[in-house]
């Protein structure tokens, strides 16, 4: 879904032109962040690349918001009670930066939105038992999202970090839905960057909302 990491920008856009066909839409409609593990977040009202940024919101039906990934995880979000729909990109870099938290304090700021009335969806990424990391992450994040400590390294459980931080900001824990697949160990359904030492393709989740 992606020509960075060397796909023929023809296969590209033909896999993107089948996967947005089966929501009765074309490239014209998806807003895409250039993502650079930051907490970027970009109020959009109309389909575009935006620079700089890991984050999406939109009020406009018309507007898919789209993310990539291949271990980083996709967050996909809605309200039940306004006209409103976020995408989040958080590997570890964003989840440092709280983008998630950033977010959802955006829409409710800005929007006027109720956290309470927000569904979320995170993932595919890296699950914990495929997310090693080193002994800097000590400084990161609280010790209860590392695990399986053995030799300064650890097993980082990013999942339940966004999912905490989405309760922490007033989302409701049954409105949040974590996938249980890893991007790491089903290789037949996904792209990992860390799998396949970054020789990848990139995943596309996509959110909008029906006219």
């Amino acid at each position: 879904m992606s020509t960075s990491r060397g796909d023929s920008e023809s296969n590209v856009q033909k896999n993107r032109a089948r996967f947005l066909d089966y929501f009765q839409a074309t490239e014209a409609d998806v807003a895409q962040g250039r993502q650079i593990g930051s907490d970027g977040i970009h109020k959009v009202q109309s389909p575009g690349v935006y620079p700089n940024c890991d984050a999406l919101i939109t009020d406009q039906k018309q507007v898919l918001l789209g993310v990539l990934t291949a271990d980083c995880a996709p967050v996909l979000i809605w309200s039940s009670d306004s006209a409103l729909v976020a995408s989040v990109h958080s590997g570890w870099q964003g989840s440092e930066l709280d983008i998630l938290g950033k977010t959802i304090k955006k829409m409710k700021s800005d929007y006027s939105v109720s956290p309470e009335s927000l569904h979320l969806v995170i993932g595919p990424g890296l699950t914990v038992d495929n997310f090693e990391v080193g002994p800097e992450f000590i400084d990161k994040f609280p010790c209860q999202y590392l695990h399986d400590q053995e030799q300064g390294r650890f097993k980082f459980d990013n999942n339940r970090y966004l999912n905490d931080r989405a309760i922490a900001c007033g989302v409701p824990p049954a409105q949040i839905e974590v996938l249980k697949y890893c991007s790491y160990k089903d290789n037949d359904l996904f792209f990992s960057h860390r799998r396949d030492n970054n020789i990848t393709g990139r995943m596309m989740s996509i959110i909008g909302m029906n006219e």
